[in-house]
């Protein structure tokens, strides 16, 4: 019975439309069992503006984070894949904030600077680059010899 094979679009669509079925992306994964750990790595592009009188500093990085969705995970497809930005929307994500962060954002130009990748066992890779500009509570006391410290602190809620 020949018919067409079908594509990989094809599979991939009808594989997520699958996971998705009944998927609550207000429930962390594991919810009600053990905490959801999720990683993050920070990759510096750039250090642009130190202000010594707002005692703030600003970066251009990428922001990666990764956890383990169980409810995500497949054995139809042999490797992992890449999702669209509008496909995150309907996941769950972690509420991470940084403590003192002024003012952030997510680069938008030309499209949405974000990458999500699904892999087998449902850990997801998210990525954005994003501009943050924080709080450095500075000691100027040798100013301007002197060395600064300006560390990025990162929470969640959950």
């Amino acid at each position: 019975m020949g018919g067409r094979p079908i594509s990989p679009t094809k599979n991939i669509s009808c594989l997520l439309d699958n996971l998705l079925k009944g998927y609550d992306q207000n429930l962390r994964p594991s919810f009600g069992g053990e905490p959801t750990t999720v990683e993050i790595d920070i990759e510096v592009r750039s250090m642009s503006r130190v202000s010594e009188m707002d005692m703030t500093y600003s970066m251009d990085c990428y922001f990666r984070q990764s956890w383990v969705d169980e409810r995500l995970a497949f054995s139809d497809l042999d490797e992992a894949f890449t999702l669209s930005v509008a496909v995150l929307e309907k996941l769950w994500k972690p509420d991470t904030f940084i403590y003192n962060g002024k003012q952030s954002y997510v680069h938008l130009i030309t499209t949405p600077n974000k990458f999500i990748r699904l892999y087998q066992n449902g850990r997801i890779l998210y990525s954005s680059r994003l501009t943050i500009n924080a709080n450095c509570p500075m000691d100027l006391h040798d100013f301007p010899m002197d060395t600064q410290h300006c560390p990025l602190k990162l929470g969640s809620c959950e």
